[in-house]
């Protein structure tokens, strides 16, 4: 798998390894005045290795997760400027699923 990161144009405008999600969030950070002179974005589409995302992440919808490393470290939020662990994130994609699970059960009522 390649380590190129790729931009909405195409472009390669850095490599990251997988190895942690810090580096590739530095990458992004100086990248970004670049790509914006550019009229280019980077999202999370065009990062590698997404086939370090557990399973039961893929389909998380609550905000952008770009990228899980090594250490199960995920780099998250729109502006890929925060990290979290792939716990929390199951902790809070499991307490939303029971809230929308209590919203449908007192629907029904």
């Amino acid at each position: 798998m390649s380590d190129d990161i790729i931009s909405k144009k195409g472009e390669v405008i850095g490599q990251w390894n997988g190895d942690d999600v810090a580096d590739l969030q530095k990458i992004l950070a100086s990248a970004r005045q670049t790509l914006r002179k550019n009229k280019d974005k980077v999202e999370h589409t065009g990062i590698p290795h997404s086939d370090q995302f557990p399973d039961d992440l893929k389909d998380f919808t609550a905000y952008i997760l770009w990228a899980v490393d090594k250490n199960q470290k995920v780099l998250v939020g729109s502006g890929a400027n925060r990290t979290e662990t792939v716990e929390s994130i199951r902790q809070f994609y499991a307490n939303d699923e029971a809230k929308a699970s209590l919203d449908r059960h007192n629907l029904e009522e």
